[in-house]
Formats: structure tokens, sequence, C-alpha cells
């Protein structure tokens, strides 16, 4: 764990922290969250502020907090896969699949997904699916960027998000909005990582023709680009 301050640590989009209390000490009814965490027998359910079970407790992995009826939350079952080998056992791995949930307990999406971004307004989803393919949409289910039609896609912040892509065999990255459509080109050797970062201003490279690295700035706000 590298981060070691808590509070820090459960800002991560994918962390796991939750604290433990002494029920007795703890007073349900003052929990402001609508669902609740809780676990039983190694397994994660939710309930709301009068101690009913809303969601059972199947899952392995319970993200998000949920305090408001536009919050969302991430839930996930691990599963086992493997592979033959000619010389020893079959080796076999952990896997985790996700799906997700509404404020409500509803499932909104099948646990099919090897990860799912949620956007800083809960209006958007990126979705890498089983197969490693990158899609997002909208919280409604209306498709922002096609299945495959990017190599990755992150997270939405301020309304946008970093993709990446190939001019030849070069890997190159650039900012879309909420409708899909760039906002600084597929031409950057790197864009430097935004999400939950608190920033209105990201770092962004590129190579220019005689191999030399140029550093410059993008505004998530304005779009502009100083480099």
């Amino acid at each position: 764990m590298e981060t070691k301050n808590i509070k820090e640590l459960g800002k991560q989009e994918f962390s796991n922290v939750r604290i433990l209390v002494d029920l007795p000490e703890y007073d349900i009814e003052k929990d402001t969250r609508l669902l609740i965490p809780f676990s039983y027998y190694q397994h994660y359910g939710l309930m709301n502020r009068n101690g009913d079970v809303v969601v059972e407790p199947k899952y392995d992995r319970i993200l998000d907090s949920c305090y408001n009826e536009s919050d969302v939350v991430r839930v996930a079952q691990y599963y086992t896969y493997g592979f033959n080998r000619s010389t020893k056992e079959p080796s076999t791995y952990l896997g985790t699949k996700w799906g997700l949930l509404d404020s409500s307990g509803n499932l909104m999406l099948d646990l099919n997904y090897k990860a799912i971004g949620v956007s800083d307004d809960k209006k958007i989803l990126t979705l890498r699916h089983m197969d490693g393919q990158y899609e997002v949409i909208t919280i409604d289910g209306e498709v922002i960027v096609p299945k495959g039609k990017y190599p990755w896609v992150d997270t939405y912040e301020k309304g946008v998000t970093r993709v990446n892509g190939f001019m030849g065999e070069d890997k190159r990255y650039g900012i879309i909005d909420m409708t899909g459509k760039f906002v600084l080109p597929l031409r950057y050797s790197n864009i430097w990582n935004f999400v939950n970062k608190n920033r209105t201003v990201t770092t962004i490279e590129s190579i220019d023709e005689h191999g030399n690295k140029l550093v410059g700035n993008f505004n998530l706000i304005t779009h502009e680009a100083d480099i």
C-alpha cells in the first residue's frame, strides 16, 4: 500500500477501503448514506438506514459510497480461469467481473466487465469488456464511443477523457469530450493523468520531427493547449 493516509487512499478510484466499527458504538440511523455496505460470511451486501437488507450479500467487492439518488455503486464477483501447460500443471488465476447498481440497489449493468469507470458527475461510464476492449456510454445507455474504437479510454473528469491509438507503430494520445469529439488531437506521445488529481491543467508531451520531446500544458476547462 503506497498511500499511508486512509482519507487519500479512499479517494482513489478502485480503492476498497472499509473502516471497521464496534457495532454498539455505531448508530446506523445517523449514517447519511442511502445504501450502506455490510459483510456476511466474507461476502458484501447493502442495507438501508433502517437495517433492511436491500442487496443480498453476494458480492466480493463493493466500491463507491451512495449518498444521493444520482449515485451508482460498482460491485464485483471473483471468478477463476486457467491455462493448460504442456510441461506443468495448469495455471489458475483469480479474476474479477464488475457490474453496476443504482441508488436503490437495482442492477443497472450485469457483471460482465473487467472494469467500470464512473465520471465525476456520474453521467458517463467507461466500460472495459472482458475481451479487453473499451466502450463509453452515458448512464442512460447512449453510446459515446463504440466498443473497440480506441485501444484504451480513461475515466471522464471535467467532461473530458484521455484516449490512445496508433500512428503507424507509434502510440499516440488525445483527449475527447462528452460527445466523443476530440478537443486535443490524437497525436501526443503522452498526456498526464488528471483523474482524481483535482487539476484544471494537465501536462502534455509530443515528439518533434527531430526526435526531441516537447512538453506543454492543456487546460481541462478552456481546452487550450500550450506546447
